[in-house]
């Protein structure tokens, strides 16, 4: 299990957070002044419109980029890297097809020099929890695109991560596989307790998943809402006439933030 962090500390905090990206034509300013304090177990999702540094946060959360300015800190400590303290689940499910779903689930806990019987009982139990143990000896290029999902989310839960960090990971799922993901990671949600930063551009998809939205302007990306929600602990949410209300804040919230007029 992962050390018990500071119960002081909250899980994950940034302060003046800003960061540029170098090009040919000079300095281009993503996020400015980013303040934004996450605590155990909430459910953070950061929407905003094209190029509002939503995937540069998670990024600079991952330890991926130091923060041109500012500070970045989990459980109280600095992020200078990369670390097993945190997950992360990309778009496209980044899988080795030439490794068994099991392989690909252990490979994190292998590197790190777990012993073979642990960490394929690990292994195995994220498996279970995700609804895949019958798929272990396959290759994941036998799987639909929302059961390789499902294993990459296996293999960030594997090292037991304080915080999952996730960037767009069903956006190029079909509707009803990316609705029915969306109801497995909130069910998965419940039974962890995981705290989880998620990167979505769909309003609904924030409104149905996050117990906190955040909206980020244009670029470069600052926080121009900020809003928490009790929906994600209802049994379905949608049916609740909150879930309208809510959803017609942010998606205002976000065409201001791109500059269109309603």
């Amino acid at each position: 299990m992962s050390p018990r962090p500071d119960a002081g500390a909250a899980a994950l905090e940034l302060r003046g957070v800003g960061h540029d990206y170098r090009g040919r034509e000079g300095t281009v300013p993503a996020l400015q002044g980013v303040d934004l304090s996450v605590e155990r177990g909430e459910h953070l999702v950061v929407v905003g419109p094209s190029g509002s540094g939503k995937s540069t946060l998670l990024r600079l959360v991952a330890g991926f980029h130091r923060p041109s300015r500012g500070a970045v800190t989990v459980d109280g400590a600095p992020v200078r890297g990369p670390g097993p303290d945190r997950g992360v689940v990309f778009q496209q499910p980044t899988l080795f097809p030439w490794l068994s779903v099991l392989a690909n689930v252990e490979f994190g806990l292998r590197m790190a020099g777990m012993r073979r019987e642990e960490r394929r009982e690990r292994a195995m139990r994220q498996l279970e929890l995700v609804g895949l143990a019958d798929t272990a000896r396959m290759r994941t290029y036998e799987l639909s695109g929302g059961m390789r999902q499902r294993v990459a989310i296996a293999r960030a839960l594997a090292p037991d991560p304080g915080i999952v960090l996730m960037d767009e990971p069903f956006g190029a799922l079909d509707a009803l596989t990316r609705e029915r993901m969306q109801e497995e990671l909130r069910d998965l949600w419940r039974l962890t307790g995981k705290t989880l930063v998620f990167i979505t551009h769909d309003v609904d998809e924030a409104v149905y998943l996050g117990t906190r939205i955040v909206v980020l302007s244009a670029r470069p990306g600052r926080i121009v809402l900020d809003e928490s929600s009790d929906l994600p602990r209802l049994d379905d949410p949608r049916a609740d006439s909150a879930f309208t209300r809510r959803r017609e804040l942010i998606t205002e919230a976000v065409r201001a933030a791109a500059g269109v007029s309603a």
